[in-house]
């Protein structure tokens, strides 16, 4: 091993030269030619297949079955292990095993493969941004955002330079993807906000491009995430490169679905302000990208931004997977632009931080949060989804009052109802995510292949999680529907449309009659097999049809005939067994059967795989009250506060500024409150203190 004592990248680069790359490493021919005589034993020629694939990925630490599973542990342990080294910052590369040892021989036989060890190949590369599973993952609603970043300058007239962002944030967990082209400042404010409410936990950025600023921000404002450096243009797309993969990208899932669900090009009621899941046309992009196509060099960044997430995601074998079933969002407006078009109030990373919105100062957890206090979230996607509301606190006069109706229309005489309502939701599955997980296996790719040859039953796991799926759609319908006739004389139109079926609410009833009808749901989760009942799945139906063999006893299908009669047996009947009395044997005719048998009950397992595929923080302290009168009839515009160390400035200062996020229509602590819509907060505080603690 003497080539790693003066290491050389694959291209023979020495540390130190220009373009060395890390990631691979040479490998001497006398090393390699060690590695492939026929004289070597099974184990050499696993040796060598293993260096094959580490000597091209130096920077990752691979799972890779030989003697003993997984670098010797068992296959059930895979998520946890994986979960493990993906947290602590190491990129994890699994290679499986893609064919059984009779593959193996059947391939020597038919084209005079000398190979000695069945094929491996790489089938995941698992990262903190690319986790899907996991102990503390399922424990954990928080989204582990992977955030693609590029950037410009722009000159201003009298103004000096520009920074303008491109940004794509993707949640793999939910398919969700979020583009946004912003201007921003030389202090970088519009990028340390979304930093701060994001924090993700992977980034992806074209290298040696970013300015010092911007990557100062980047290290300031997040929690030490895994850093991906990509080549530009090559590895960072540009956008008109981006265009072109995506669209490729659409037109093989247009083909591969040509008749299946993702085929509406005839819906005439499709939702056009954005395609979601089932809502592909191959003929175009989806909505949100097609708005950054068109808006030339003010979308180009997104589209950048997007192409760099898309080409580091194609290595880890997700790309297509989450185009198939992704949701497009844009972010707001979030730079110091007309106050008309804002939607949200905005939160920099200066009040985020300060005011200690979602970490707090001390140990970087969310204990004495503004969050903390507000979450009486039981399930995952509503924790996700508060989160997103705290960020922007609405600004619309509006929208206000939408969401404090229907806040209202679920208090007083209607606390009970939500009490049972509450009830039914924290049993719910994170089903946002498990769904997110069923969508990813209908085309399966990576890991989730057909031909990954894996030791425990992957497809019984999925089955399980889809019927835990179906029961919680189920329940949900079932709670909601029940609600909407409870909350019948409310007020509130969000509130309706939120419980109508076909508006806010998915119509998802015929669907889970139709799952109803076509597999007994306890069966197959006990079983991990999908037993469509008759007239369901033809190809299926068909095979059972063809399948009218019976048999008696351990050997299946022989002839047996009396003892008495041997001597008039054809020669060419098979003798196969015998017991006291009997003689046993293949006929031509049975041997023929068999054979068109292992057929049709091969096409049965065939069509029973592919049913599967389509388918309270307070502290103790006591806290002092405050009135507060600033602007409006007789009162002054701002306040000028003074007054010694621990005096309570700061603290008055929050105690302001965490009322006025109640613009979300949370409730405020407050005997009586009064504000104007407020669009924006200033924060700059120097001692940390703990309001939420007293």
């Amino acid at each position: 091993m003497h080539f790693f004592q003066e290491r050389r990248d694959a291209k023979r680069r020495r540390p130190g030269d220009v373009d060395y790359d890390p990631r691979t490493l040479y490998l001497p021919a006398e090393f390699a030619k060690s590695l492939t005589g026929g004289q070597g034993g099974a184990f050499i020629h696993l040796l060598r297949q293993w260096w094959e694939f580490k000597s091209k990925h130096m920077d990752k630490v691979l799972f890779f079955k030989g003697e003993q599973p997984h670098c010797g542990f068992p296959e059930k342990n895979f998520s946890l292990n994986v979960e493990k080294l993906a947290r602590k910052g190491y990129r994890v590369l699994v290679v499986e095993q893609t064919e059984t040892p009779e593959q193996l021989e059947l391939r020597r036989k038919e084209k005079g493969s000398k190979d000695k060890v069945v094929k491996r190949e790489i089938c995941a590369v698992i990262t903190k941004g690319t986790l899907t599973e996991g102990e503390l993952f399922s424990a954990n609603p928080d989204a582990s955002y992977l955030m693609a970043l590029t950037a410009s300058r722009q000159s201003l007239a009298n103004q000096g330079l520009e920074r303008i962002f491109g940004v794509c944030v993707v949640d793999i967990t939910t398919s969700r993807i979020i583009l946004g082209q912003f201007g921003d400042d030389a202090e970088c404010s519009s990028l340390r906000c979304l930093l701060s409410e994001l924090r993700p936990v992977e980034i992806v950025k074209p290298a040696k491009m970013l300015s010092s600023e911007t990557e100062r921000v980047m290290v300031r404002h997040t929690r030490n995430p895994l850093v991906n450096e990509l080549a530009p243009l090559s590895g960072f797309w540009d956008a008109e490169k981006t265009v072109q993969e995506v669209k490729t990208i659409y037109k093989h899932i247009g083909d591969l679905s040509a008749s299946g669900p993702l085929n509406k090009t005839d819906k005439t009621d499709l939702d056009t302000t954005n395609l979601n899941v089932g809502e592909y046309r191959p003929s175009c992009l989806p909505n949100i990208l097609l708005e950054f196509v068109n808006k030339g060099e003010n979308g180009s960044l997104a589209l950048s931004a997007l192409g760099g997430a898309l080409y580091y995601l194609k290595q880890a074998f997700l790309d297509e997977t989450l185009l198939r079933f992704a949701k497009f969002d844009s972010f707001p407006c979030s730079d110091f632009c007309e106050v008309a078009k804002k939607p949200y109030m905005i939160l920099d990373a200066a009040a985020l931080e300060n005011l200690e919105i979602f970490e707090n100062s001390r140990n970087i957890d969310t204990s004495g949060t503004l969050y903390a206090q507000l979450n009486h979230c039981v399930t995952a996607f509503g924790k996700r989804l508060l989160k997103t509301w705290l960020a922007r606190p609405l600004y619309h006069l509006e929208s206000v009052k939408d969401r404090r109706d229907a806040v209202v229309g679920l208090r007083g005489v209607n606390q009970p109802m939500m009490v049972e309502f509450q009830k039914v939701l924290s049993g719910l599955p994170d089903i946002e995510r498990v769904l997110a997980r069923i969508f990813s296996t209908s085309e399966a790719d990576g890991r989730s292949a057909n031909k990954v040859v894996l030791h425990e039953d992957a497809a019984k796991k999925q089955l399980q999680e889809f019927i835990s799926t179906l029961r919680g759609c189920e329940l949900v319908a079932q709670a909601c529907s029940s609600l909407a006739v409870i909350l019948g004389n409310v007020e509130s139109g969000r509130l309706h449309h939120l419980l109508t079926p076909g508006k806010d609410l998915p119509g998802i009833l015929p669907i889970l009659k139709h799952f109803k009808s076509a597999f007994d749901w306890a069966e197959a989760n006990n079983s991990g097999r999908i037993i469509p009942h008759e007239g369901v799945h033809v190809e299926y139906d068909s095979a059972c049809e063809k399948i009218i063999y019976v048999t008696v006893g351990k050997e299946a299908y022989l002839s047996e005939i009396p003892e008495h009669l041997r001597g008039s047996i054809p020669q060419d009947y098979e003798p196969r067994s015998s017991k006291k009395g009997f003689y046993r044997y293949w006929t031509p005719s049975i041997k023929k059967f068999l054979g068109e048998l292992s057929q049709v009950e091969s096409e049965k397992e065939s069509a029973l795989k592919s049913i599967l595929q389509r388918s309270d923080s307070l502290g103790k302290g006591a806290f002092v009250p405050n009135d507060i009168s600033i602007g409006g009839s007789g009162c002054a515009g701002f306040i000028l506060l003074s007054g010694p160390n621990i005096g309570g400035k700061s603290t008055l200062l929050r105690q302001v500024c965490l009322a006025v996020t109640g613009q979300i229509e949370a409730d405020v602590p407050a005997e009586s409150f009064e504000l104007s819509p407020v669009d924006r907060i200033f924060v700059r505080m120097g001692a940390k203190d703990h309001i939420m603690a007293g």
